[in-house]
């Protein structure tokens, strides 16, 4: 046990000077190259490396709820946890992207809910998915070539400190945010592998949570230094990408069976999604009160989920 307190600590550690160096050099190459940074914090930081390979572990192991479970608890902690902590440490409440961004998400959800009608995910359908995935980057990508980054909180980045170039200081974070993570995931590994909860339950709620530390950093570090863009790129980004292309990723490796538990994470990420979502285009910001409202509902699910 203090093998894993230890290396708990030393995750924290690493995973938040990891993730402050990927936000500055990812605020100073939106600078240099011109890029929206909407499009960074969907393509880049959306595609959680440590959950998309605890998910495609899971599956290559047989053990598909899990890999389920585990992509979509992704996106219930990042939904909840993340953004929830982000709002309530907010200076001011988190400015919405575009309604465009903001309401792609849904159709992920949806091609990832008609695979999912008979708890299987075939190899077929698990290509359909990255092809849902491949149309939601490409559309992504068109909308961050028309959009401008905010000059005042994004070039004041740009220009605090130079030190390493852009580029290498997001390298550096990104592997630092992996390292930090991979710490934590083994660390919390060794706390409760003695649990004895349903495979879709330990993968969205324990393997998913912990995988997701990080996001919770990139959801709170950007809305602090004044760059909600890279926030809720991540925030939509992550709901897209899990909810179809990790998802048929997984597929491809070795066909789904879901158990009611990962069915039921992937419904509480859709409960959550249509919160924050509703937020934003009927207010054009997210405050305090979507975030408690978040905190709330993953609670809600924890304690349903615990109890079937």
């Amino acid at each position: 046990m203090f093998i894993a307190i230890l290396l708990l600590l030393a995750g924290a550690t690493v995973l938040t000077v990891g993730a402050e160096a990927a936000i500055r050099g990812a605020a100073r190459f939106a600078v240099a190259r011109g890029i929206s940074p909407f499009l960074l914090g969907a393509l880049l930081f959306g595609v959680d490396v440590e959950s998309l390979g605890a998910a495609l572990v899971a599956a290559g192991r047989g053990q598909t709820s899990i890999a389920a479970g585990e992509a979509f608890g992704t996106v219930v902690f990042l939904l909840s946890v993340g953004f929830g902590a982000a709002t309530l440490l907010a200076r001011k409440p988190i400015e919405a992207p575009s309604d465009e961004m903001v309401l792609l998400p849904a159709a992920a959800l949806l091609a990832g809910a008609v695979t999912l009608t008979d708890q299987v995910v075939t190899r077929f359908e698990g290509t359909a998915l990255l092809l849902a995935y491949g149309v939601y980057v490409w559309l992504v990508v068109v909308e961050g070539r028309g959009a401008q980054a905010r000059p005042r909180s994004i070039e004041r980045e740009a220009a605090e400190r130079p030190g390493l170039p852009p580029l290498a200081m997001l390298l550096i974070g990104l592997a630092a945010v992996y390292g930090g993570a991979s710490l934590l995931v083994e660390g919390g590994i060794r706390v409760l592998s003695h649990t004895s909860l349903a495979a879709g339950f330990v993968g969205a709620a324990i393997v998913g949570a912990l995988a997701s530390l990080d996001e919770v950093f990139l959801e709170v570090l950007p809305v602090r230094r004044g760059m909600p863009e890279l926030a809720t790129g991540n925030l939509f980004g992550t709901v897209a990408a899990f909810s179809t292309g990790v998802l048929g990723l997984a597929a491809l490796v070795h066909p789904l069976v879901l158990d009611s538990a990962a069915t039921t994470a992937f419904l509480a990420a859709a409960v959550l999604y249509t919160i924050v979502a509703t937020s934003f285009i009927a207010r054009g910001h997210a405050g305090k009160l979507t975030g408690l409202l978040v905190l709330a509902a993953y609670g809600g699910w924890l304690t349903y989920a615990l109890r079937r």
